[in-house]
């Protein structure tokens, strides 16, 4: 008897620990997948959202276009730092192939409307009301968060963090003189 139960006690502990192991490794490749989210050459997810003026806009209707794809909200510092940033490159390179597309996360239009008037933004400002694109497709952690996307529609950069005119114009201006 006493065998027995030292069996069954071993074959318990055998199942539980590899059971274990199951767990931590599923943990560990899912974790880290959902964390990374897009990244620099991988094709720029397309989506289709709400403008500020209710008129829908789509990623893949800006393809041949350099796009700075921002996500940011009202209530973030760091946000509210960088917009006269984009706002300049916008103004700048427009008319170059080059637009800023503003993603505002979760907000309602009035709340976005008001915070993008108050900072004189006239570049495109989306709204992600259900937070789909946000962080289903593009997997943002941290805001501000950028992409920016090359005329073929492949992410070449990701910011996860505010970023300034100077830095911008070093980045956009080799993928603006690019064929």
């Amino acid at each position: 008897m006493a065998v027995r139960s030292k069996l069954g006690r071993a074959v318990t502990v055998g199942v539980l620990i590899l059971a274990a192991a199951g767990i931590i490794f599923a943990l560990i490749n899912f974790t880290k997948a959902d964390k990374t989210g897009v990244g620099p050459g991988q094709s720029a997810p397309d989506f289709s959202l709400a403008d500020l003026n209710g008129r829908t806009v789509s990623l893949h209707d800006l393809k041949g276009k350099v796009v700075l794809l921002n996500f940011w909200g009202s209530w973030c510092d760091p946000c509210r730092e960088e917009m006269p940033a984009l706002e300049t490159a916008y103004k700048q390179y427009k008319d170059k192939g080059f637009t800023v597309v503003g993603v505002n996360i979760a907000e309602s239009r009035v709340t976005a409307k008001g915070f993008t008037d108050r900072f004189g933004v006239t570049f495109p400002v989306l709204l992600d009301s259900d937070r789909d694109v946000t962080l289903n497709r593009y997997k943002v952690g941290p805001i501000p968060t950028s992409f920016l996307i090359d005329k073929q529609g492949r992410v070449q950069e990701k910011f996860e963090r505010p970023l300034t005119a100077d830095l911008i114009a070093s980045k956009v201006e080799p993928l603006l003189a690019q064929p």
